[in-house]
């Protein structure tokens, strides 16, 4: 048998939309993907939660979550029925900076279900039980974030990074405090100044039908809010107790530049040789060589307005404050990068961009984080472009540049009558702090 020659793969690139700016503000991406029976729509709204009356805080979660529930024109979930008989399901995300809303369905029944869509951007009934039920799923939510020791470092870690005092430091779904004072007239009131085609974006994609794009969507002007980047705060180590926990769980992390920055195309690959690959620094030695924990994670993310670096892992208590000074090393990394590290992680984050992207989903998702960053369709083409040429020492001068080991907060979630003792014989000062 005489195998076939596998030769190197075929440059990949992101697809192309056709962009369509309507009458009434809306911009609209249309990714033809033939073959694709499932399509996905998404729409980009570009208000920050910064807006949200303090007092009122979760408001955007829970008018996002609730905005199904019923229409004027189908009140008490007849409009989910009618949704639901077309193999329609609506999901969404209320972010810090931005909000997505969309769904899945048949990509042949699009022009039924395309009006349904509108109907509920358009005309929301947000009816006193439908709030007041989410508003008990948020506070349910919380409470469960809270006890989960990742998802309680998650929030320690943003805290640390922005500030209690600001939009950004605070959850983006609010807190039992803020969410028991919302009422339906919030909800309406964030709607329509939120949920306007000024603005926004829909993302559509899949094997799209020629007569798709009736979408009667229109609203008032957009709310005009510069977006703004509170400044940053020096890193520190805080512990959140968990009394008798024989796990520890860490996550450290800084706030970085974004995709306009020159050097991100260098950061992605640093980050992802130090922390993000299964061969990386960080979790060859945590995991291979001191079998510390079962795997080390993080990398850089991009946000419309500044990017993040994390490094995140569970390891047994007693080992901790050893993972953290190794961690707040590797980042100082004194040793720079080799250029097989660096050849590593620039074939995985290229070659994976065909499987990232291989459903309407996965296209509508990265073409959201795009638009939301202001980004054009064809950014991440340009990207992958990019990445083929960084070479060892541009990626190691990007990261020393970008990232210090002084900047970082660590959020451990743990006992702390382990954690702290051991932090200060190793030479770590940490905080006990609670959320």
């Amino acid at each position: 048998m005489t195998r076939p020659t596998v030769g190197p793969s075929r440059p990949w690139i992101f697809p192309t939309p056709r962009v369509d700016q309507l009458r009434t503000g809306l911009t609209v991406w249309r990714f033809e993907l033939p073959g694709q029976h499932i399509a996905t729509f998404e729409l980009v709204l570009p208000r920050s939660l910064s807006a949200e009356p303090t007092s009122k805080e979760g408001v955007g979660t829970v008018a996002l979550h609730a905005v199904d529930e019923g229409t004027s024109s189908h009140p008490d979930g007849e409009i989910g029925e009618l949704l639901e008989a077309q193999g329609a399901t609506l999901h969404g995300s209320a972010r810090h900076q931005y909000t997505t809303f969309g769904g899945q369905s048949p990509s042949r029944r699009l022009p039924e279900v395309l009006p349904l869509f509108a109907e509920v951007l358009r005309e929301p009934d947000y009816a006193e039980r439908d709030v007041a039920h989410h508003v008990e799923a948020q506070i349910a939510a919380h409470q469960s974030r809270l006890a989960s020791p990742g998802a309680a470092s998650r929030m320690a870690l943003r805290r640390e990074l922005y500030g209690p005092e600001q939009r950004a430091g605070r959850p983006a779904s609010g807190s039992p405090a803020t969410l028991v004072q919302l009422t339906p007239d919030d909800a309406r009131a964030w709607h329509s100044e939120t949920f306007t085609p000024v603005g926004a974006t829909l993302i559509v994609a899949g094997a799209l039908p020629d007569e798709w794009l009736e979408f009667d969507w229109a609203g008032g002007p957009a709310p005009s809010e510069a977006a703004t980047v509170p400044p940053r705060k020096p890193g520190r180590i805080v512990v959140l107790d968990r009394p008798g926990a024989v796990q520890a769980t860490i996550v450290a992390g800084c706030r970085t530049v974004t995709r306009d920055d020159p050097r991100w195309p260098a950061l992605r690959i640093a980050g992802h040789a130090l922390a993000g690959a299964f061969a990386s620094r960080l979790n060859l030695d945590l995991r291979e060589r001191l079998a510390y924990s079962y795997g080390v994670s993080g990398g850089f993310s991009a946000g419309p307005v500044e990017g993040q670096f994390t490094v995140a892992g569970s390891v047994r208590s007693e080992t901790a404050a050893d993972a953290v000074a190794r961690i707040l090393d590797a980042v100082a990394l004194g040793v720079g990068l080799s250029e097989a590290e660096v050849e590593s992680a620039r074939r995985y984050l290229i070659d994976v961009a065909p499987l990232a992207n291989e459903t309407s989903a996965d296209i509508v998702a990265q073409a959201s984080a795009l638009a939301a960053a202001g980004v054009a369709p064809d950014y991440l083409t340009g990207h992958l472009r990019d990445l083929a040429g960084i070479s060892a020492d541009e990626a190691t001068d990007a990261f020393r540049s970008t990232v210090r080991p002084d900047d970082l907060a660590v959020a451990i979630a743990g006992d702390a009558a382990t954690l702290v003792p051991a932090l200060t014989t190793a030479g770590l000062a940490a905080t006990v702090v609670s959320l």
